[in-house]
């Protein structure tokens, strides 16, 4: 009994302790996402140190490793100390490598988060850049606008292979081959199932995509008077081709209004989220970080999110997006300590965010919203445009993970001849003439969330699975009696249970990527049917 008490004042002495350095950490980090002032990043450089530092601690590990050993502990404070376990992993090193860790991180999230493109003597934000390509005809004005969005790859390049290098010293001297397997563990991710879906949605898609993407490069060839062979990355609506375009001409919103419509249906499903807007920043302006995040800065009530709500499709999806990770920590049970008080796993987060995203093509729901939102109409068939953004988006999520596995596993590799392989193996876009370039280096997310696009895919398989699952049982997965079952089932359990728990008794089972797979063969959805 006396263990058992000692055990329980122990987690909540850490839980304490680590919820103390975690919340002004992340306060840091929204500064720095929502102003882009050197002195916040400072700051959270400051901050990050502290907890790193905590983390890295032998004596704070050795302390956890002899309670781990405790056979009479009840799980919920078994849980908390694996949890512990694994947030530890990354952050073993010494304190000369972890200091250079934290400086490479934060000068390259800096880089990436001020960057600007400049363009015949003007300098273009990331939203800009898209907007150009989105209405440009001239095609060498458009290969001009991308050559100069990819040019911070050069910057960042050298730096990232010197912080992946380090990253990779660190978990070999844990046991692992790299630190790609080491992130999967710590995320209790088993790299035979991300491997086996893999196979399986391309086994399932690789067609359709292939002939989608015919379809968009005669489009293309149309528009640009080229050759389809004669099509490169500069001829789609995204400089890295990982949405197709989704700011359809005449397509408008009022995005002074569409936040308070949002809440309202939310709030008329049981979720009220009035005081995350309240502390939300959406809209765009110079100075604030191109990125889009929610963060829980507090594993509590604290929730935010920065986004460019910007009048069109895009604005809107990625404003839902970020609303769905919102709705999920905030209906994380509040009675769970700070080690789980969290997503049990990103997939089942992203998967939220993915479904909530995919409202900005549900014709009824957007119908039930039609104030101030001028692209719908009765006519208007919105499932193949849906089944478009999700093929390309996918197939471009598969060339990432792909690739940073693979830069994972050997850093000193030609990655500049490595990305153009695996782009035009997996998307099917062809390297442009001058291909020696860092061009993979100017995604932020390779930098700044390592080991983390792999949940986008499994969360696409989430949000097909909840989507169909929800579907088949309550009518359609936006009612307020499905999102409840969501709530219950997957966001209020937070960490307390490993993630492949809340499946198996939620859902089917396991992670199922057979809706997808049949979502994305079809041109219409079931719940579209239906309507």
């Amino acid at each position: 009994m006396r263990t058992s008490r000692n055990l329980a004042r122990y987690a909540k002495d850490t839980n304490d302790l680590l919820r103390s350095l975690y919340s002004p950490m992340m306060h840091a980090l929204w500064m720095v996402m929502t102003t882009g002032e050197w002195k916040w990043v400072q700051e959270s450089v400051r901050h990050e140190k502290a907890y790193q530092k905590t983390l890295s601690s032998p004596l704070f590990r050795r302390n956890l490793l002899r309670r781990m050993d405790d056979n009479s502990a009840e799980p919920l404070l078994r849980r908390q100390l694996d949890m512990l376990r694994r947030e530890m992993l990354e952050h073993r090193a010494s304190p000369v490598k972890r200091e250079r860790m934290a400086s490479l991180w934060n000068d390259l999230h800096y880089t990436l988060a001020t960057f600007q493109a400049e363009v015949n003597g003007a300098l273009l934000s990331e939203h800009s850049m898209l907007v150009l390509l989105r209405s440009l005809r001239d095609t060498g004005l458009r290969r001009k606008v991308w050559l100069a969005g990819m040019q911070v790859g050069a910057s960042v390049a050298p730096r990232l292979i010197e912080l992946v290098t380090l990253r990779n010293e660190v978990a070999v001297k844990q046991g692992f081959a790299n630190f790609y397997e080491m992130k999967l563990y710590a995320q209790e991710t088993e790299p035979r199932l991300l491997e086996e879906l893999i196979r399986t949605i391309r086994r399932g898609l690789d067609g359709a995509y292939r002939r989608e993407k015919e379809r968009i490069d005669e489009e293309l060839s149309e528009t640009f008077r080229v050759s389809k062979g004669a099509l490169r990355s500069w001829h789609y609506a995204h400089p890295f081709v990982q949405s197709h375009n989704p700011f359809l001409l005449g397509e408008t919103i009022n995005p002074d209004g569409i936040e308070g419509r949002v809440a309202s249906w939310l709030h008329s499903c049981g979720f009220d989220i009035g005081q995350v807007l309240l502390r939300s920043d959406t809209a765009p302006r110079s100075g604030k970080s191109q990125a889009n995040c929610c963060l829980n800065v507090n594993r509590g009530d604290d929730i935010r999110l920065s986004c460019h709500l910007t009048p069109d499709r895009k604005g809107l999806s990625l404003f839902l997006h970020e609303l769905g990770h919102a709705v999920y920590e905030q209906e994380i049970d509040s009675a769970l300590p700070f080690l789980l008080h969290q997503p049990a796993h990103p997939l089942l987060s992203e998967g939220t965010a993915l479904l909530f995203e995919r409202l900005a093509w549900d014709r009824g729901w957007l119908q039930e919203l039609n104030e101030g939102i001028s692209f719908v109409s009765e006519e208007q068939d919105t499932g193949p445009a849906l089944r478009r953004e999700l093929l390309v988006k996918l197939y471009w999520t598969m060339t990432v993970i792909e690739f940073e596995k693979r830069m994972y596993e050997n850093p000193r590799q030609p990655l500049n001849r490595l990305w153009w392989e695996t782009v035009e193996q997996i998307q099917g876009i062809p390297r442009p003439e001058e291909w020696d370039f860092p061009y993979w280096a100017a995604k932020a997310h390779l930098t700044t969330l390592p080991v983390h696009y792999y949940n986008y895919l499994l969360g696409e398989v989430a949000a097909s699975q909840f989507q169909h699952e929800l579907t088949a049982r309550f009518g359609t997965w936006r009612s307020a009696e499905a999102l409840g079952y969501l709530r219950d089932s997957v966001f209020r359990p937070g960490a307390a249970r490993p993630w492949t728990g809340l499946l198996a008794d939620g859902f089917s089972g396991r992670l199922d990527p057979l809706p997808l797979i049949r979502h994305l063969q079809n041109t219409t959805t079931h719940e579209e049917r239906r309507e």
